[in-house]
């Protein structure tokens, strides 16, 4: 059953996150209606002056003598292919650190990065609909590009042509689960950044979930931007900065978790590796906005400090696993981290086989980083799976043990404590209230002559009557072995001497039914207005004198000695 119940979150988190992707690739599954098609057959590129016949965009690398530099021209030439007569024919292009004007038939039509080109500012990666001419078939198209970054690029995507609609579509099935994940990502990030800034101050253990929602966020952010799924519907020229932004703060973001998941030994090694990496963070953003000198400039400092960073916190996670010092929590958390660890770790080694020019590494940085990323926030999800039901069985546990201290255990009323308590928040209230002494007749008879079960019955039949009677108007309590109380907290228009004799003719009921012996109870009651500026206890104590002369006044008419 202990098992069954630590498996839940991890359960109700998959399921959630099932839904969620079924829900979102529903939402993202597209259909063309024209043809769309990929122009990746021979170009005639020219390099600063040098012209290259029938050359495949990706291959431009095997042209090229040096890394381009800063200033570079590269232009690529074909003839459009004839599709038909389809509406809205656009081509699909993504751009690579550089500034951009393509021609139809040498005249202008597209023109994007100039402005940033001539202040020398950062161009980044970006796709273009770029709008053709409706008689467009047959046609030269040209891309000219000029490198706003040393190294800006060495192999192109080929274009793809078709109506608008479709290649929109194209591109949304080609990269549903990046935007899938991307959407995930940030939604729940927010959702629960939203909900955890309530309770951060005050709840210290949930600080670790409020920095994992920031976390989500940034990585939906930086994923999104990584393979510009924004550029094709919105025009964003800074989204490449963005990727950048949201990349640099992954690791400041990894220590962050670290150190609230779990206990940090070595804590002033670990705040020295974390500061020098928020250090070398904020100071290539400094480098960047201050001095222009640009974020992709400076990648390789980040990679250094990415592998350092990653090593150092494997080596708390193995802590962890052998010295087992981590609550559940902390180590699913932790699981999240290294499952996202290793895959920027692969992604890395991806980037690099990219900068190689090894085929198809698009979509596998693609699979890779997009499981990355679905396993981390799985965890932080069943992180708070795992929240939500501790902190519910908690609530529970609170609920039972309050009960127990305030409830009488044979009758299930308030106990005495529970009475005082209440009488002692009436000494602060302004309304009028009614204090209720009420006193079994005969329970040690009872006791005596048949038993103390049946005496435990007699108390327990006549607290049913009494919660019958009462507990719509006040709080019924068992303060003694044969002594009841009722507090009704606002007494105004209640008929108290009724509501007696209702409960004296549920007894009578009782008796009636089972003759085996006599149920009765002596009762006196005060109201606070009797008593101006006195305490509750005081009022209480005026019932109990009244209801002990009610208890002389029966045992006198019955003949039974007094045992007050």
């Amino acid at each position: 059953m202990k098992n069954k119940k630590k498996l839940l979150p991890v359960i109700l988190s998959v399921a959630i996150a099932i839904f969620v992707s079924w829900f979102i690739g529903i939402c993202l599954t597209c259909n063309t209606k024209y043809p769309v098609k990929t122009m990746d057959w021979g170009y005639e590129v020219t390099i600063n002056g040098e012209v290259f016949q029938d050359v495949e965009p990706f291959d431009i690398y095997k042209h090229l003598d040096r890394r381009l530099r800063y200033g570079d021209v590269v232009s690529m030439k074909t003839t459009l292919p004839d599709l038909g007569d389809i509406p809205f024919p656009v081509i699909l292009f993504r751009s690579r650190y550089s500034a951009m004007d393509v021609y139809v038939d040498g005249d202008l039509i597209y023109t994007f990065g100039k402005d940033l080109y001539a202040k020398k500012k950062f161009i980044g990666k970006m796709y273009h609909f770029i709008t053709l001419p409706l008689d467009y078939a047959g046609k030269e198209i040209e891309f000219k590009m000029i490198a706003g970054e040393t190294d800006a690029f060495s192999s192109l995507q080929p274009p793809k042509i078709g109506s608008q609609p479709d290649v929109e579509s194209q591109f949304v099935r080609d990269h549903r689960m990046i935007i899938a994940t991307g959407m995930f990502l940030i939604i729940f990030g927010i959702s629960f950044t939203l909900i955890t800034m309530f309770f951060v101050v005050n709840v210290p253990d949930i600080v670790s979930f409020h920095v994992g929602s920031l976390f989500c966020i940034n990585l939906g952010v930086w994923i999104m931007c990584y393979y510009n799924v924004f550029s094709p519907f919105i025009y964003t020229p800074y989204e490449t900065q963005w990727e950048y932004l949201t990349m640099y703060l992954i690791v400041p973001f990894c220590y962050m978790l670290v150190y609230f998941a779990q206990k940090i030994e070595k804590k002033n090694l670990y705040m020295t590796a974390a500061g020098l990496s928020c250090f070398v963070t904020f100071s290539l953003y400094v480098l960047h906005f201050g001095f222009n000198i640009h974020l992709r400039e400076t990648i390789m400092v980040y990679h250094i400090t990415a592998v350092l960073g990653f090593g150092l916190i494997s080596y708390f996670i193995v802590r962890n696993f052998v010295k087992k010092d981590i609550s559940r929590s902390g180590m699913i958390q932790m699981s999240g981290l290294v499952a996202f660890a290793i895959a920027e770790l692969i992604h890395l080694v991806i980037y690099i086989m990219d900068t190689n020019h090894i085929k198809n590494s698009y979509f596998a940085s693609i699979i890779t980083i997009d499981t990355g990323c679905l396993i981390f926030v799985l965890c932080q999800l069943a992180n708070y799976m795992l929240f939500i039901t501790q902190s519910y069985a908690q609530r529970l546990e609170h609920e039972s043990l309050s009960h127990l201290a305030y409830a009488d255990g044979l009758t299930n009323l308030a106990n005495r404590a529970k009475a005082d308590k209440v009488m002692e928040d009436l000494n602060h209230v302004n309304t009028d209230y009614c204090i209720i002494s009420i006193d079994l007749n005969g329970l040690k008879i009872v006791n005596d002559d048949f038993g103390h079960p049946s005496g435990d019955r007699y108390i327990k039949d006549f607290a049913k009557v009494l919660t019958t009677t009462f507990s719509e108007e006040g709080l019924c309590a068992r303060i003694g072995g044969d002594e009841f109380l009722v507090i009704i907290s606002d007494s105004v228009g209640k008929d108290i001497d009724a509501l007696i004799g209702r409960m004296t003719s549920a007894l009578n009921v009782m008796n009636a039914l089972y003759t085996e012996y006599h149920r009765s109870v002596a009762t006196g009651y005060a109201y606070k207005h009797e008593l101006p500026g006195a305490s509750s206890h005081e009022v209480y104590l005026l019932a109990d004198e009244r209801m002990y002369a009610v208890k002389r006044r029966m045992h006198e008419e019955l003949g039974i000695h007094n045992r007050l």
